[in-house]
């Protein structure tokens, strides 16, 4: 996902677009500014994502914004962080390769990759950025929506969630569109899309060159390979 800064600041529709993604009428921080920027993804202002409850994913966002920070917060559900700018957490603890967060700063330029489950379909829920309050001489960053998720159910298009494992329900997405690949030895899913998938592994095949004697990267390149 691309989040990108979009100016409103002489955008005649600026209120109506603010309304949109939901900026709080009231300021945010201890910034004199109006808010003149707000955030869209892949070009999209408030896009829909689809997912089904339970469902995991793995999500790569990017701030592709000049100078606006993303507190990154997914409704309902914690964020699984798999990487930050790049960096596999397990390079460094190999026996944590993943931490959970509520939310998380993601800087100007920053990457976060993560493993989400699909929130309950009982209460909306939408991937949002919090207010970051950059200091009186800063820029406003209030917090907005993202995007909507949409929930979807399996049966209602034919899908059926994996068998169960050790006696425990596992959904994950079963179709032409998407594989479900499990992490070795923790009976975790992961729901990928093709194109996901195809960049896992042109990293994996950049990281391995360049971790080939290092065994600590190895077995995260293994078990990354599984997920």
């Amino acid at each position: 996902m691309l989040c990108a800064g979009r100016s409103i600041e002489h955008d005649p529709r600026g209120d109506k677009l603010k309304r949109q993604v939901d900026v709080p009428p009231q300021k945010c921080g201890t910034g004199a500014d109006e808010v003149d920027e707000i955030f869209t993804v892949n070009g999209t202002s408030r896009p829909r994502i689809e997912i089904a409850p339970g469902e995991r994913k793995f999500w790569r966002i990017v701030n592709a914004s000049a100078d606006r920070y993303l507190d990154i917060q997914l409704d309902g559900t914690p964020l699984e962080i798999v990487a930050l700018d790049g960096m596999p957490l397990a390079y460094h603890d190999p026996e944590h390769p993943t931490r959970t967060a509520d939310h998380l700063l993601v800087v100007p330029a920053g990457r976060l990759e993560a493993i989400v489950t699909g929130p309950s379909a009982q209460a909306h829920a939408a991937l949002r950025t919090l207010c970051v309050d950059t200091g009186p001489a800063g820029d406003n960053n209030p917090g907005m929506v993202l995007a909507d998720l949409v929930f979807t159910q399996f049966e209602s298009k034919g899908f059926k969630p994996p068998a169960a494992r050790n006696g425990q329900s596992t959904p994950g997405l079963q179709t032409d569109e998407y594989r479900k690949i499990e992490e070795y030895g923790s009976g975790v899913n992961c729901s990928f899309h093709r194109r996901q998938e195809r960049f896992l592994h042109q990293w994996l095949e950049v990281h391995s060159r360049r971790a080939c004697d290092d065994q600590r990267s190895r077995g995260y390149i293994s078990t990354l390979a599984h997920c």
